[in-house]
């Protein structure tokens, strides 16, 4: 990927689209043909030069053809109406010579586009297309940006096995955006893969008694604006936004870690409390917090599960100690270390699920190797189980397999040995800084660290899809 260009870039009056605008019809973009033209979705190319090609499960995520460095959302909501208006920016930089390119934004209706400060051609395809023309052409390895003025209604996507991901109203009237695999594209253009992370800054204006907590630090709140910065770069899976008329809560760990939890109308505050606790044990499991801020986001809403977004995660009514653990955990092994395609979600859920077992065994509850016994014996040897394969487990699925990537996880223990084990566990998130993970990539770490041939180990639990001999168990 091309090197990363960052520009901070002061907040511009917020363009608004009224309702009778966004209504208008709008010109289709002129296509052109040639090398010149980003792809529709992100094309992989492993470190060797083999190009795997496009997410398998989600093809059309991502865009080909420049790398974002940051986005500046400005946005006004009306709770009442549950109308949006809005306008990002992204800046980034050229792969290639570019006549046009992509960006991904779901429903919502896009008013006007520039590039680089001129007006642009666009027009919408697909499920989530925002085809943009600039009206010169950018040359390859150059900076530019690219302005997005839009509104309507957002809605979530839905997910099998995942329920609603993405922007959703919740039952006190106010709106979340979180999720995966998609959450952002249902509020502000991106280039949706998580191969091409970048910062993010939020100024969200909102009407008197109502509260805009987002991914990263609260920068300031003045008439009805609040304005969020995060410097450290995340995916577009793990940004958020949540507006609601919240209690917020400020503190400071020992560390020195600022923390911002925020509370929605009817939601407990009981589970924050664990918290302090929580980021304690991990860090010295994991090693320092990879960012400036942490905390929660509590609803009263049920969701599905924690969602667990960069520095805040979102919590539900009925999160509890488990759910926020791995929420956490996330924080190293699912954001700091990213995926690279969806395929390889197992890897990173499986052992921010297995900091869970560690923290029940610290308490004084279950040992992790009575854990692992007792989820032994209830697979036993259920076809139906064993056969899901963590390296690939199929769209759709690749959020319910950690069941079977937690065995894997401590199986792994035991096949290395505890000093070699917690190397990998520590290390290997903190050398991914900026870089995306996969099964192979964790393989190969793996065998190196611990000087030994791992292929029988992986081909059994992590390639395999029958239940792993004993003595790999």
């Amino acid at each position: 990927m091309a090197v990363r260009i960052r520009r901070r870039y002061s907040s511009a009056t917020l363009l608004l689209c009224g309702l009778p605008l966004c209504c208008a019809l709008l010109s289709p973009a002129v296509a052109h043909a040639g090398d010149t033209i980003g792809s529709d979705g992100y094309v992989h190319v492993a470190p060797n030069g083999v190009v795997l090609g496009v997410d398998p499960y989600y093809p059309t995520d991502g865009n080909g053809g420049y790398d974002v460095g940051d986005y500046t959302v400005d946005l006004s909501y009306d709770p009442a109406s549950r109308f949006l208006n809005a306008k990002a920016v992204v800046t980034a930089t050229t792969t290639q010579r570019l006549s046009r390119f992509n960006l991904d934004l779901r429903g919502l209706t896009v008013t006007a586009v520039k590039v680089n400060g001129v007006p642009a051609s666009f027009v919408r395809a697909k499920a989530h297309e925002l085809v943009i023309t600039p009206a010169t052409e950018l040359a390859a390895d150059a900076s530019f940006t690219v302005e997005v003025v839009y509104c309507g209604r957002p809605q979530p996507e839905y997910v099998p096995g995942r329920g609603a991901t993405g922007w959703r109203t919740t039952r006190s009237g106010g709106a979340v955006a979180a999720g995966a695999p998609h959450s952002a594209t249902t509020w502000f253009p991106v280039n949706d893969t998580s191969v091409d992370k970048a910062t993010f800054h939020l100024n969200a204006t909102v009407p008197a008694g109502w509260s805009v907590v987002s991914t990263g630090v609260r920068k300031s709140v003045h008439n009805g604006t609040h304005s969020w910065v995060e410097e450290v770069p995340a995916t577009p899976s793990a940004t958020m936004i949540a507006i609601d008329r919240f209690t917020v809560r400020e503190s400071t760990l020992h560390s020195g870690t600022t923390v911002l939890d925020a509370f929605g109308p009817g939601a407990d505050t009981a589970l924050a409390r664990t918290l302090p606790a929580a980021m304690e044990f991990l860090t010295g499991k994991l090693g320092d917090y990879p960012l400036p801020a942490t905390g929660g986001v509590y609803l009263q809403d049920w969701l599905y599960y924690s969602h667990p977004s960069q520095g805040r995660p979102v919590h539900g009514g009925f999160a509890g100690e488990s759910a926020l653990v791995q929420a956490l955990a996330s924080q190293w092994w699912g954001n700091h270390l990213a995926i690279k395609m969806w395929k390889d979600q197992p890897l990173v859920d499986s052992f921010a699920r297995y900091t869970v077992w560690m923290w029940n065994e610290a308490k004084g509850g279950t040992t992790v190797e009575q854990h692992y016994q007792d989820a032994l014996r209830r697979a036993g040897s259920d076809a139906r189980f064993w056969g899901r394969q963590l390296a690939d487990p199929g769209v759709g699925r690749e959020f319910s397999v950690t069941d079977k990537g937690v065995l894997m996880v401590h199986a792994l223990r035991k096949h290395i040995g505890d000093e070699a084990f917690f190397t990998v566990l520590r290390d290997y998130p903190a050398i991914s800084t900026l870089l995306n993970q996969g099964w192979y990539d964790w393989e190969l770490y793996t065998a190196a660290v611990a000087d030994k041939d791992l292929t029988a180990f992986y081909e059994a639990w992590v390639h395999g899809t029958t239940l792993p001999p004993a003595e790999l168990r």
